[in-house]
């Protein structure tokens, strides 16, 4: 509320409110979202209210409040991004950024996670985020503004609660009667340092990052074993803000750097289905439903026949046409392989990579990461004269024999 009624004195943009009831509190949040549309109708304020079970949209390992605070960003950038409103700004405020330090140091986090919640990140603005929390209920009074409490801030059931209303008043009585202020400026001094480790971040990411058709993200195995202790956490956490993960706790980053040193084939769950499997050249985040092989299947093809289907997280597309003049025309600079054949009607056969390597075919080799062996598609064309395998990231050459080509185009579906 403080937020709102400065935004509107302050600011000389366009200023609407959002709010997300979450469903966790029963009649008590359905009363906060009637108390905020009836402000807003009365005050002359856009507002967007929706209403979400975020405990039957939990995804999987996610808690209540992680998800909550998905559901309702997620919100809230759509509201963004539909009304043509610049920033997104919350109602964060000191003490916020001093609990949020004190849970970060007793998860293990790094220096990042000590450097409190930041006052902008891209479009999100914090602009109360040096104000106390007495600063700005005395404002409200002062001006007349009601407000609502949530109840469930003074049960400590929840982490954050106890360390707001027991290990914070005890340290203020027993240890330091400033001990925000000591926290909030060792804050800002592990935000300068984080600032300078993410520029090396960034840097570091940029010269282990390789492409791989349906990794999220892949590491040079080789390039990041090369890296100081320092320099992979940072990369490490840097990757899994790009991907969108959750911070993970020092000791499972410590667990996944020796992973990486090892280079072993293993895989580590970072949140979810997201796993990070290493071992050989490539490092990759991948999701786990990618790593399951799909079924077998047998194509058959005759002179001007198509088909189009998925296979695994693969869209294949087949076609085969009689070629006509100088083969070497034939080749075309689109991402597909033609495969020649003196025949003109034979069999595609379409499995993993893994199971076509388990089958010993001679004369046919590929370098690929273990961890995708069980997700990469090999075609392996079979008619009465002739016989020709060809797998994803292959240049196929159809200057071969034969009056035929089977084109293949083979391209992996985008994230959702």
């Amino acid at each position: 509320m403080a937020l709102l009624c400065l935004l509107r004195i302050l600011y000389r943009g366009r200023v609407e409110a959002a709010h997300l009831e979450h469903g966790f509190r029963g009649e008590e949040s359905l009363a906060d979202a009637r108390f905020v549309e009836d402000y807003c109708r009365s005050s002359g304020i856009k507002c967007h209210i929706r209403h979400a079970d975020v405990a039957s949209l939990r995804g999987k390992g996610e808690s209540p409040e992680t998800a909550g605070r998905r559901i309702r960003y997620e919100f809230l950038s759509e509201t963004s991004e539909r009304e043509n409103l610049p920033h997104i700004a919350t109602a964060h405020n000191a003490e916020d950024s001093t609990e949020t330090v004190v849970h970060h140091f007793f998860r293990g986090t790094g220096i990042t996670g000590l450097s409190g919640i930041t006052e902008r990140r891209e479009h999100l603005i914090r602009p109360l985020i040096n104000c106390s929390r007495g600063d700005l209920r005395q404002y409200l009074r002062t001006q007349g503004i009601p407000w609502r409490e949530d109840a469930t801030n003074n049960e400590n059931k929840y982490t954050r609660n106890k360390i707001r209303n027991e290990l914070l008043p005890w340290a203020r009585s027993n240890l330091n009667e400033a001990a925000d202020r000591s926290i909030l400026g060792l804050a800002g001094e592990c935000a300068r340092v984080s600032a300078r480790l993410r520029t090396e971040a960034d840097s570091m990411l940029r010269l282990v990052s390789r492409n791989h058709p349906f990794a999220l993200a892949a590491w040079d195995s080789a390039a990041a074993r090369r890296m100081s202790e320092t320099q992979i956490s940072s990369a490490l956490r840097l990757q899994a803000d790009l991907l969108s993960l959750p911070v993970i706790d020092r000791k499972r980053v410590d667990l996944l750097k020796d992973m990486i040193r090892n280079n072993r084939p293993r895989r580590f769950q970072w949140a979810g289905d997201v796993e990070v499997c290493c071992g050989g050249s490539l490092i990759g985040w991948v999701e786990r439903l990618l790593l399951e092989p799909p079924s077998e299947a047998r194509i058959f093809l005759r002179d001007g026949d198509t088909r189009s289907f998925l296979w695994g997280s693969w869209n294949i597309e087949l076609e085969m046409r009689r070629r006509a003049g100088d083969a070497r025309n034939f080749l075309s600079s689109a991402p597909h392989a033609e495969l020649p054949s003196r025949d003109s009607s034979g069999v595609i056969e379409l499995s993993s990579f893994d199971s076509f390597m388990n089958k010993n075919i001679p004369g046919f080799h590929a370098k690929i990461p273990w961890w995708s062996v069980a997700n990469t598609p090999v075609l392996c064309w079979k008619s009465e004269n002739s016989f020709a395998v060809w797998r994803p990231g292959d240049r196929y050459d159809v200057r071969g024999a034969g009056d035929y080509a089977i084109i293949a185009r083979v391209f992996i579906q985008k994230r959702q």
